[in-house]
Parts: C-alpha cells; sequence; structure tokens
C-alpha cells in the first residue's frame, strides 16, 4: 500500500470509530431517557390512583354529611308542619265554637259531625257534611270556615288544585273571613310543593303584607327566607 493511500484511509478511519462513539453514545442516552420516562410515568400512575382514592372517600363523606343534614332537616319540617296544623286545628275548634253558637242546632251538629271526620281523616264524609252545611246556613259566621276545612280535605286528600280554589273562594268572596291569611298561606304551599316558587312567593308576600301580626305571617317569612 503506497503512503497517499494510507493517509487517506487513515482519516476515514478515525470517521468511522467516531461515528460509531457518538451512535452508541445516543443509544444509551435515549435507554436512559426512556427508563426515566417509564419511571416517572409510573409515579405518577400511582399518585393518580392514591389521588382517585382519596377523592371518592371524600366525596363518599361528604355524600353522607348531606344525606344525614337532609335527613335533620326533613325531620324539623315534619315536626313544624304537624305543630302548625295542631295550632290550626285548635284554633279552628275554638273559633267554630264561637262563632258557630248563633246556628241554628240542625246546622251546628252538621258542622260538628264534619269537623269530627275531618279530625279523624274521613275527608270524603267531611267535604259532604261541610257542604250539606253551607246549604243549609249560607249566610252563617261558620260557612267561610266550613270552606276552609273543605279545601283542607282536599289537600289532605292530595287534590291540591281543588283545594286551591276553594281556598282562592275564601280569598276572594270573603274578604273579612278570619280564614283568609292561613288560606294565602296554604295556597302559598301547596305552589312550593309544585315548584312553582315564584307563585308561592308571591302569596307569602301577600300574607306577610296584609297580615303583618298573624302567625302566618311568620311562617311566610320563614319560607320567603329560604
Amino acid at each position: 500500500m503506497n503512503k497517499q493511500l494510507k493517509l487517506l484511509l487513515v482519516p476515514a478511519f478515525l470517521f468511522l470509530m467516531l461515528e460509531g462513539c457518538f451512535t452508541r453514545t445516543r443509544y444509551n442516552n435515549f435507554n436512559w431517557q426512556l427508563d426515566s420516562l417509564k419511571y416517572y410515568t409510573k409515579k405518577q400512575s400511582k399518585e393518580m390512583a392514591r389521588l382517585r382514592i382519596d377523592l371518592y372517600t371524600k366525596t363518599e363523606e361528604l355524600a353522607e354529611k348531606l344525606e344525614m343534614l337532609n335527613t335533620r332537616l326533613s325531620e324539623s319540617e315534619s315536626q313544624l308542619t304537624y305543630i302548625n296544623e295542631n295550632l290550626t286545628r285548635k284554633k279552628g275548634a275554638v273559633d267554630d265554637s264561637e262563632e258557630g253558637s248563633s246556628v241554628s242546632p240542625e246546622a251546628r251538629l252538621l258542622y260538628e259531625t264534619a269537623y269530627r271526620n275531618y279530625v279523624k281523616g274521613n275527608y270524603k264524609e267531611s267535604i259532604d257534611g261541610f257542604n250539606s252545611y253551607i246549604k243549609v246556613a249560607p249566610e252563617s259566621l261558620l260557612t267561610d270556615n266550613a270552606l276552609y276545612w273543605i279545601g283542607e280535605c282536599h289537600y289532605a286528600m292530595g287534590k291540591r288544585q281543588d283545594a286551591v280554589n276553594v281556598f282562592n273562594k275564601i280569598v276572594t268572596e270573603y274578604p273579612e273571613s278570619n280564614k283568609k291569611p292561613t288560606a294565602l298561606y296554604k295556597i302559598g304551599i301547596i305552589y312550593e310543593e309544585a315548584k312553582e316558587l315564584k307563585i308561592a312567593r308571591m302569596y307569602f308576600e301577600r300574607v306577610i303584607k296584609e297580615f303583618p301580626n298573624s302567625p302566618e305571617a311568620s311562617l311566610a317569612q320563614n319560607r320567603v327566607k329560604k
């Protein structure tokens, strides 16, 4: 091999050696980066799994607490409703007794029998009895009261629209009735239960405005604040 050829081959050989070293270095670096990526990916997957478990646990705990609060709230509302109904019945019985002193014995018997049926939960018989009373004594002081208890019977039977119609009749035809604030309040309750919250609020605000010192106004205030 002549001298000139040797001089040409030496740089080429050196270049191939250097290129091989660089290739192996890049390959090793790539493997190291890939291993690092796998390690951090695995680590992040474990962390994400732990976070999901923590989130699920806290969500379950929060759901249980909300369920407990809803149960307590329902129990409180049921107790308030029970107390209010009992007060309404007692107040109604006293008012009815005072105003019923001027009616005939026949009409009074019809009224008292109808009221007893209402208290016992015999709502259909109660409605029939109060309607009979209204026919016998249409101009008596207890006519608006009889209408009110008819409305309560319809409400207890789940006939909400019939109840609203009767309560509205008291409001429009008996503007001076002592049952008017209660009738307005009960209409508000019915619309609230039907999720017609704007209409319900309108009736609650009427009670507060027109009968600010009544027990119904206090109850309406609590409903408006919800």
